[in-house]
C-alpha cells in the first residue's frame, strides 16, 4: 500500500503552510506530497509547486493537472522539467481532456519522435506559418525518470489502460480501489477521516494506492498514526504498542 497527502489545493494556501504540510507528510510516514491548481487558473502551477516542494522533503511529490487547459506538448515538457527538479521524484494525476490530448502527452513522455494528425491535434502543427517544420518533434529535455507515474481520473475507458496510464477514482463508502495498470496500481482520493478497515476492503487482493486529505499538519499526523500501520501491516497485533 501506498499512501499520499492531499492533492492540497494551492488557491488559498501560502508557501509557508505548503511546505510545513509536506514535511508533516514526511514525519507521519506518507510515501508521497500532493498538490492541485484550480482549474483553469494558475495554469503549470502544480507542476511547479510539486518541484519547490522537491527541494523541501525527500519523498515523492505530485501534482494534479487539468490535460485540457493547454496544449499536450506544454504540459510534457513542464512535467519533464518538474521531474529533472526533483531528481525523478514526480508523479501526475491527469483531470480532464480527450483522447487525443493523453495520446499526444503520454507520446511525448515516451521520448520518441512523434508525429501525429488527429481531428484536434497536429503535432507537428505544420502551419503555414510555422514552414519550414520537420516531419516528426521529440520532447527536449526528457524527464528524468524512464517513465513517469501518472493516473487519469474517472474515466471508464480502455484507453487509459492501453497507454499504461493508471486509473483514480474519488472515495465513496463500497466503491473498490480501480484495477493497476501494469505495476501502475489503483488511486483513490479518500477523505481525511477514512477508516484503514473500509481501505483494506477497497483494496480486496489488489496493492492501491491512497491520496488522503488533510488540511493542516494537526491533520497529517493523525491520518499517519491511524493509516500508516495498519494498511502497511494489516493484522498486525493491536497490544504491540499498548501502553
Amino acid at each position: 500500500m501506498r499512501l499520499g497527502l492531499g492533492p492540497i489545493p494551492l488557491r488559498h494556501v501560502t508557501r509557508q503552510q505548503l511546505e510545513e504540510l509536506a514535511r508533516a507528510a514526511v514525519a507521519a510516514s506518507f510515501d508521497s506530497v500532493w498538490v492541485a491548481e484550480s482549474r483553469a487558473e494558475g495554469v503549470g502551477g502544480g507542476l511547479a509547486a510539486a518541484a519547490l516542494l522537491a527541494q523541501v522533503v525527500p519523498i515523492r511529490v505530485g501534482a494534479v493537472i487539468d490535460v485540457g487547459s493547454y496544449h499536450p506538448l506544454h504540459i510534457a515538457e513542464d512535467i519533464a522539467i518538474a521531474d529533472l527538479t526533483a531528481q525523478g521524484r514526480v508523479e501526475v494525476l491527469l483531470r480532464g481532456g480527450g483522447d487525443e490530448h493523453l495520446q499526444v502527452l503520454v507520446a511525448a513522455l515516451s521520448g520518441a519522435h512523434l508525429q501525429f494528425d488527429g481531428r484536434e491535434l497536429r503535432v507537428p502543427a505544420r502551419l503555414d506559418a510555422n514552414q519550414p517544420v520537420a516531419e516528426k518533434v521529440a520532447l527536449n529535455p526528457r524527464p528524468a525518470q524512464p517513465v513517469v507515474p501518472m493516473w487519469v481520473l474517472e474515466r471508464r475507458d480502455n484507453l487509459a489502460r492501453d497507454l499504461g496510464l493508471g486509473s483514480a477514482a474519488v472515495w465513496v463508502a463500497g466503491v473498490m480501489v480501480p484495477p493497476a495498470a501494469g505495476r501502475v496500481p489503483g488511486m483513490l482520493l479518500c477523505p481525511t477521516d477514512v477508516d484503514p478497515g473500509d481501505l483494506l476492503r477497497a483494496t480486496g487482493e489488489s496493492a492501491a494506492y491512497f491520496l488522503v486529505a488533510a488540511a493542516t499538519p494537526r491533520d497529517v499526523a493523525a491520518s499517519g498514526r491511524r493509516l500508516a500501520g495498519p494498511l502497511r501491516m494489516p493484522g498486525f497485533p493491536d497490544w504491540i504498542n499498548a501502553q
